[in-house]
């Protein structure tokens, strides 16, 4: 039964999770009083004066992760989407009143790279970054309104981000990757047509800057010189050198700069600790940093801007969806913003969590099963869920598989094992030529644990997390293994992974990649649970044939099948699954093959769970 009391349907379970509101690319504009947001194909906007009214443009396929909004004014929304070739440049020509539009493409780039640079206050204009193959940079200025792009000048190497240090358009500051691929400070002065080094804090650092405030000439920058990315505050044109704000004591040693406050003096950190995503504020005189503004348990996502004595900023829970949300800075209140809408399904939400592990404390979020008669209530299994990255973490945002998995009746446990962030650099750096030993030891003591309980464990994970599952059940007794788009060992994604990918194993492996717990293809056939792999065909960043030739690796123990081992390929999809068909094909997926496990329950306490005792 589902947990409003109705006969339990894999299809149907696994429709009402995919269609979930699917928010994210949030964009706000206080001078509007607008937040849009994309929602799989579609891209909605909500207006401040027309509280519980929806605009929507829908498009013809999923819009791709992440797709850039810029609300440029109340008739127009600027629109850079991810394509195979490169980035599509939209704009969005809205009817206000009607809450609809039409799209039209403005370009269709070719590049490697693209970053889209802040737009000035009250301007139509905005300036794009054109990385070209040869590495060197085009600045176009797309002019949304007109729909035309013009050559603004050329930078010598890859920018990746930039902040206006005026208000007139004339002094440009942007981050520029050097020969390492490491990067800089430099402003480029359109005027005066100069270009120069504004901050570095040392050449094989990655130093950026995020913010500025052309009133006062103050900027925040960003590096990882101390083996963290410090926040640093300075007034260029004042005084020389760079101020740091001390390391914080918990979680991550620092948060991620988001605004300035009209005091010109206050920073919004965005603050990751453990499972959960906290605002701070730092005082950039006195360098002190203030506790976590009192939000609800959740996760704080990004952009945060500043509307009045307002913060708005995207917002979830393990039991909400995304959706805008805002915090008073003189009362101290919270709320969402009013959103049209169905009634979301019942949803569970989680515990925060810790469990030991050589690195130290793993932080947790721990569900429970949804209340009701799930189809494997009291059957006495649990799920170890692992995130992909590795370098990533589980926020305390929702996650429709875990509400799957409470709905089925299975208790989860999210863990953020060594190598997560949230938990400082030296968590992180934990992982680094440790991969394959002290992940598994950690993952396998909480299935030791579960076990000692009485649970049986079923291990779900995704990319890494998912070479991480099966590494553990390599070494312990599970009841099952679900794993997206996983690899067989170091060695073969190290020829067959993006670049990016045999960058992060370099890190990982240390130099050995054919080291202990690194080759799957070798040690899976001691896993004797069931398992179900799954991978998409179109995937860059791990081929599919990683996941094929674990499956037929799988397959070839001794008296295992198809029957034990299921793959499913998901036909045109990347790393990471996108649209709600799709995604209701995965959910039923993992619903049906969960359900199909061997039941430990004798027949009595099965009857007795059915009859609802």
């Amino acid at each position: 039964m589902t947990p409003d009391g109705r006969p339990f349907s894999a299809d149907g379970m696994a429709a009402e999770l995919a269609n979930l509101p699917g928010r994210r690319d949030f964009a706000f504009s206080a001078e509007l009083g607008r937040v849009a947001w994309i929602d799989e194909a579609a891209v909605e906007w909500a207006d401040d004066d027309r509280p519980g009214h929806l605009g929507r443009i829908v498009f013809p396929e999923p819009l791709p992760s992440p797709t850039q909004l810029e609300l440029v004014a109340a008739d127009l929304i600027a629109l850079c989407r991810p394509t195979a070739a490169g980035l599509e440049v939209m704009a969005l020509e809205l009817d206000p009143a009607a809450g609809t539009g039409e799209a039209h493409t403005v370009a269709d780039l070719a590049t490697p790279q693209t970053a889209l640079l802040p737009r000035l206050a009250g301007t139509e204009t905005q300036l794009l970054a054109v990385v070209g193959f040869d590495d060197i940079t085009t600045l176009l200025r797309i002019d949304w309104r007109a729909g035309t792009t013009a050559d603004a000048g050329r930078l010598p190497a890859p920018v990746n981000g930039g902040v206006w240090l005026d208000e007139t358009g004339e002094r440009l500051a942007v981050n520029l990757a050097g020969e390492s691929g490491r990067s800089s400070v430099y402003v480029v002065d359109f005027a005066a047509e100069t270009f120069s080094r504004l901050f570095e804090a040392s050449p094989d650092s990655e130093d950026r800057i995020v913010l500025a405030d052309p009133s006062t000439g103050g900027v925040v920058v960003t590096t990882d010189a101390f083996g963290y990315p410090a926040v640093g505050v300075a007034q260029p044109s004042v005084a020389p050198g760079i101020r740091f704000i001390p390391a914080l004591d918990e979680g991550d040693e620092a948060g991620e700069p988001c605004v300035l406050l009209p005091d010109r003096r206050t920073v919004v950190l965005r603050h990751e600790h453990g499972v959960e995503a906290h605002l701070r504020l730092a005082d950039t005189e006195s360098l002190e940093v203030a506790g976590a503004i009192p939000l609800p348990p959740g996760e704080v996502g990004t952009p945060v801007v500043v509307h009045g004595r307002r913060l708005r900023f995207p917002f979830s829970a393990p039991d909400e969806p995304w959706r805008p949300a805002s915090f008073d800075l003189r009362t101290g209140a919270f709320a969402f913003d009013p959103l049209p809408g169905t009634a979301a399904p019942p949803l569970v939400s989680a515990r925060v969590a810790s469990f030991p592990s050589g690195a130290g404390p793993m932080p947790a979020l721990v569900y429970p099963s949804a209340p009701g008669d799930g189809p494997l209530s009291g059957s006495g299994l649990a799920v170890v869920a692992l995130h992909g990255g590795p370098i990533a973490r589980y926020g305390a945002g929702l996650v429709p598989e875990f509400q799957l998995f409470a709905r089925l009746g299975l208790p989860t446990v999210a863990l953020n094992y060594p190598g997560s962030t949230g938990s400082g650099h030296e968590y992180i750096r934990s992982l680094f030529g440790q991969a394959g030993t002290i992940d598994v030891e950690a993952v396998a003591s909480v299935v030791d644990g579960l076990a000692a309980e009485g649970r049986r464990v079923i291990l779900y994970g995704e990319s890494y997390g998912a070479f991480l599952a099966l590494a553990t059940a390599a070494v312990r007794p599970c009841e099952a293994v679900i794993a997206w788009a996983p690899f067989a060992s170091f060695e073969s994604l190290s020829q067959s992974g993006s670049p990016e990918v045999r960058d992060l194993l370099s890190l990982l492996d240390g130099g050995n990649r054919s080291g202990f717990g690194r080759n799957l293809l070798s040690v899976c056939r001691t896993i004797r649970g069931k398992v179900l792999i799954s991978h998409g065909t179109a995937d860059m960043s791990i081929p599919a044939a990683e996941s094929r030739a674990l499956a037929q690796a799988l397959r070839g123990r001794d008296g295992a099948g198809e029957h034990d081992v299921k793959f499913v390929a998901m036909d045109g999809q990347g790393h990471d699954l996108s649209g709600r068909p799709v995604l209701q094909q995965w959910y039923r997926e993992i619903a049906t093959f969960v359900v199909s496990l061997p039941d430990s329950r004798t027949p009595a306490q099965r009857i007795h769970q059915q009859q609802g005792r």
